[in-house]
């Protein structure tokens, strides 16, 4: 099957040292060769500006980068986006061919079209962003300098870097959403504990007073019953005082019948006596008349004598019971007005207590009562100032503060299910990346040992992914392996064990777009032959990968495969040419 190109050509205009040029790429391997000067970089720097990048290392502004004496420039990407195993690049686009072009004017202003139309940057970067091609990550895209700087950079963004190119960014970006949204979620929390804490305390202060207000309802509510017992209590004593009168009137309307029956047998009796007096009287004057014996005589003189006795002691006992039945008519009337007092005042208290409830029994004293009660009055004295205000007070307070409770208990559930989530989204990303450079870290001892050397790459602080890091150290013939900075290794040491770092990188590379520009320039001849035979093969092994190198020497053992454009400063003016 033919390996078509993503790069299929570069067309630049007025563009640093070039007035027009097409550059067409294939497959595979590309060599862009030609003396210092000549503009070779300014090849790879168009594609880099064509494609959104912001990195220019010729001027500060990219309006320094147009031709002297031009007032615009303009440079075109064209993308190959025919199927390959009926799958296109971008399947969103039908066209077999995409036009990226960045134009760029004196006056700064700079634009993007695609395909003809005018295009955001942000739309350029999500396109490019489908096939992995990031011009800004120096992995993808290595201009000039670009390995020197490489050595710069600190372990962190090394990492960074790398995560991009192999598309292991988007982990990190979770990562750090996850992370942002836990620092969210903990803010919230916070916030709310301090709103909660707040509730609680003023909610305290009003539970206080509610508790005063119960204590409140709880005396009014004795109060009732107490008030209630002792109206009942009254209406009792009152029932029972009426009852004793009445019976009391009773035993003496009874003593009252029996004393005016024993007058009116007294009088009845007295009548008789009376009568019998005047018998007996008359039987005297007519036995002293007759001369009665004096036996007979003596006999109605006692007779007379006891019937006198017995109308004495009978009229005696009459007065006796006539004044007995006044003191009891007397008494009865009392009685009886005491009674019409006292059925006065039960049926008030009656109609008192009827108002403050159903009849309750009670066998305490109203004295007992009633000193209960002035204890309770006292103490709901003290409660005075308690309103029922304080009832829906402490009900708005407690619902905010249970709905305060709902939301913590929420945002707390919340922070669980976010740390759960950090934690699964580290793990995977530790798991990549430690699959990512355990690989790496082989392909790059094995490069290492075409040019006599030996390191190893690992990853440090990956427990904070922050501080996340890769460390490369290297060691030249025979020398143990070091960190590789800018101070230890020697220049032609850097770029040789960056080479092989980068190309053992460059197997796990997203984009199927790669470029580096002139890494030889302080290599010796021997590591530049060992890094340029590592090229070789490994554009030949993965042929559906689209390689740009930039090299000023000359070309040794040149692959029969290899795109060579050659590139020459006729002039002041950049011409390109290929050589097969």
């Amino acid at each position: 099957m033919k390996v078509q190109p993503l790069v299929k050509e570069v067309i630049i205009e007025n563009f640093m040292s070039y007035r027009y040029a097409r550059i067409g790429f294939q497959p595979g391997l590309n060599i862009i060769t030609g003396p210092n000067g000549a503009g070779k970089s300014s090849i790879l720097l168009a594609i880099a500006v064509a494609l959104g990048q912001t990195y220019t290392e010729r001027g500060r502004r990219l309006s320094d980068l147009i031709r002297r004496g031009e007032e615009i420039a303009r440079v075109t990407v064209v993308l190959d986006n025919s199927p390959r195993n009926r799958i296109r690049p971008l399947p969103r686009w039908r066209y077999n061919e995409i036009y990226l072009t960045r134009y760029l004017r004196s006056d700064g202003k700079y634009w993007h079209e695609l395909n003809n139309t005018l295009a955001t940057k942000y739309e350029i970067n999500r396109l490019l962003n489908r096939i992995g091609l990031n011009p800004d990550n120096m992995f993808i895209i290595m201009h000039q300098n670009m390995i020197e700087e490489f050595v710069y950079l600190s372990p962190q963004e090394k990492l960074r870097l790398i995560e991009d190119a192999v598309g292991l960014k988007g982990y990190r970006d979770a990562i750090v959403k996850s992370m942002q949204r836990l620092e969210h979620t903990l803010s919230e929390e916070e916030k709310i504990k301090e709103l909660l804490k707040k509730a609680e305390e003023k909610f305290e202060n009003i539970k206080q007073e509610h508790e005063k207000y119960l204590r409140k309802l709880e005396l009014e509510e004795i109060r009732g019953r107490l008030r209630l017992e002792a109206a009942w209590i009254k209406v009792r004593d009152l029932e029972h005082q009426t009852n004793l009168l009445k019976e009391e009137i009773n035993a003496l309307l009874q003593e009252k019948k029996k004393t005016e029956r024993k007058i009116v047998g007294l009088r009845d009796s007295i009548d008789y006596l009376k009568a019998a007096l005047k018998d007996i009287e008359k039987d005297l004057i007519d036995g002293f008349i007759n001369k009665v014996s004096l036996e007979d005589f003596l006999s109605l003189l006692n007779k007379y004598k006891d019937t006198w006795n017995s109308y004495l002691n009978d009229y005696s006992e009459l007065k006796l019971s006539k004044y007995v039945l006044k003191i009891l008519n007397e008494k009865i009337a009392s009685i009886e007005t005491e009674l019409r007092e006292l059925s006065f005042r039960l049926e008030v208290a009656l109609k008192q207590a009827l108002t403050l409830g159903e009849r309750v029994e009670s066998q305490r004293k109203i004295e007992e009562v009633e000193e209960e009660l002035k204890k309770i009055e006292l103490e709901l004295a003290g409660y005075r100032g308690i309103s029922r205000e304080v009832e829906e007070l402490y009900k708005r307070y407690l619902g905010d503060l249970n709905r305060l409770r709902e939301k913590a208990l929420i945002v707390a559930r919340n922070r669980e299910k976010v740390l759960k989530e950090l934690e699964y989204r580290k793990n995977i990303w530790k798991s990549k990346l430690i699959k990512l450079i355990s690989d790496v870290r082989r392909l790059f001892s094995s490069h290492l040992s075409h040019v006599e050397a030996v390191g190893d790459v690992r990853l440090i602080n990956l427990d904070d992914i922050e501080q996340a890091g890769i460390e490369i150290t290297v060691g030249f013939r025979g020398s143990a392996p070091t960190v590789l900075d800018p101070y230890t290794q020697s220049g032609g040491e850097r770029t040789t064990a960056i080479m092989c770092f980068l190309l053992a990188l460059q197997q796990y590379i997203r984009s199927p777009f790669r470029a580096v520009d002139e890494f030889d320039v302080h290599m010796d001849p021997k590591n530049r032959e060992a890094v340029f035979n590592l090229i070789f093969r490994i554009s030949e092994q993965h042929p559906d990968v689209q390689y740009l190198v930039i090299t000023p020497g000359t070309l040794i053992n040149l692959v029969k495969t290899a795109n060579v454009v050659v590139v020459q400063n006729v002039k002041g003016v950049s011409k390109v040419g290929t050589l097969r």
